[in-house]
């Protein structure tokens, strides 16, 4: 039996997780996720639990003094969300981070998410290899 949940609560979801992101709040991103959630990128096709992805998205927040999901599209069928959306982020080192996604988002029953599966092209994170020297 599948309970749906409405769409306006899996739009929620993501905008906090958005929020969290923009806002570098690492316990409102996890707050967003079920604790055994799973995220996958194409890049590296490999599942990474929630403190793997905290980490990396931490590490994104440090390294940049601004972050802003631009251009977001979300389309919401039952329990599952497609949002398209370019991520910006000024880097410490001046130079600036466009990163073009789109993502797929499981929701669970509970109103969090419990898999997330981002696609983008993995060139455009060249700058932040760079930006570390």
């Amino acid at each position: 039996m599948s309970i749906d949940i409405p769409a306006t609560d899996v739009a929620d979801v993501i905008d906090r997780m958005v929020a969290g992101i923009e806002n570098g709040d690492m316990d409102e991103l996890r707050a967003c996720f079920a604790p055994d959630a799973l995220v996958w990128h194409n890049d590296d096709e490999v599942d990474q639990n929630l403190d793997t992805v905290v980490k990396m998205l931490g590490g994104l927040c440090a390294a940049s003094t601004r972050r802003t999901y631009e251009q977001r599209r979300t389309s919401v069928v039952g329990r599952v969300a497609f949002q398209q959306h370019v991520l910006t982020a000024d880097l410490l080192s001046g130079r600036t981070l466009r990163l073009p996604a789109m993502m797929r988002l499981e929701i669970g029953a509970d109103g969090l998410i419990r898999r997330l599966e981002e696609y983008y092209d993995s060139r455009a994170t060249d700058v932040l290899a760079s930006a570390a020297g």
